[in-house]
């Protein structure tokens, strides 16, 4: 029971309009327990970064290249990223630097602040942003598109520091790498089983032949084409490789890892293979409605 000079005090203390010194103890969780700690603090890193889209396919890399207006070789200060009227995020927490509309050069496009780096996003068609404006990661800047300087619907990306461009790849690829890491985590931490093998075209070879998979190297060509080599939306989210849907809804199927996408490969589509040409199985039972989806598979198999 408090004393009748100390309720007097507490009294005095928050009816003041002057504010008081206080300290509170730092990096201890009230009423969180150390499971759920680790998860927020995994959730929060994961809140910060984000693919630039849903799907990742290079059509055209960094560095110099036949002009396909000039024909002749010059720089390539970004690259191009396959995609018409798609959404385009932030792919971290920054600022909008400058928007521009134009018929020229990159076309309508925004500059994002990220603090060490710039980030142009060029040939939009719709921008949803306005200069000043703070993104976050995941923020929808705009819709990709073909305006300005452009040959057809794509997404050109820049990266600088210090006024200097840098090859944008190494960093998507890592933001991908450090995304995928993340989720393995977050599903470490949540449900206490070991993460699944880390995705990769070696492991996926070995899942296949666990699973006794017929004709890898074209499944495996079958998973870089549906997934844009592991970067889909589909592929991160839904762990589903080969864009397998359920016949009733035409949903995604989702699995708790990839590994369970390529056990249903099995069971939803090898199991209808009775021989012979294996792309001609693949034609007859209309696995994709891309009518160029078997050569592509094809190239990608040869390459491989």
């Amino acid at each position: 029971k408090s004393s009748k000079k100390e309720e007097d005090y507490l009294i005095d203390f928050f009816s003041t309009t002057e504010g008081h010194e206080i300290s509170i103890e730092k990096d201890i969780p009230i009423f969180v327990n150390v499971k759920d700690s680790l998860l927020f603090g995994l959730i929060k890193q994961r809140m910060d970064v984000c693919l630039p889209l849903d799907f990742i396919s290079v059509t055209s890399k960094y560095g110099y290249r036949k002009d396909p207006f000039k024909k002749c070789s010059a720089f390539h200060d970004g690259i191009d990223l396959e995609c018409n009227m798609k959404h385009v995020y932030s792919m971290l927490p920054g600022r909008v630097l400058k928007v521009v509309y134009s018929k020229k050069g990159y076309g309508n496009h925004v500059i994002l602040d990220y603090g060490h780096i710039q980030c142009l996003y060029g040939h939009l068609s719709v921008i949803a942003v306005r200069q000043g404006d703070e993104v976050y990661a995941g923020t929808i800047v705009g819709i990709s598109g073909s305006t300005g300087r452009s040959t057809g619907p794509h997404l050109h990306i820049k990266i600088s520091s210090n006024g200097k461009s840098l090859n944008p790849a190494p960093f998507i690829a890592y933001l991908n790498k450090y995304i995928t890491s993340l989720r393995d985590k977050i599903a470490y931490v949540r449900f206490g089983t070991k993460p699944p093998k880390e995705l990769n075209i070696n492991n996926l070879y070995q899942i296949l032949d666990k699973y006794g998979i017929l004709y890898p190297k074209i499944v495996v060509a079958q998973a870089l084409l549906e997934t844009g080599y592991f970067t889909s939306n589909v592929c991160l989210n839904y762990n589903n490789l080969f864009g397998l849907r359920r016949p009733s809804d035409g949903s995604y199927y989702r699995f708790n890892n990839w590994e369970e996408s390529v056990k249903a490969y099995r069971d939803y589509v090898q199991y209808k293979y009775k021989g012979g040409d294996y792309f001609g199985f693949l034609n007859r039972i209309g696995y994709a409605s891309d009518p160029n989806y078997l050569s592509k598979v094809r190239s990608i198999s040869n390459s491989l």
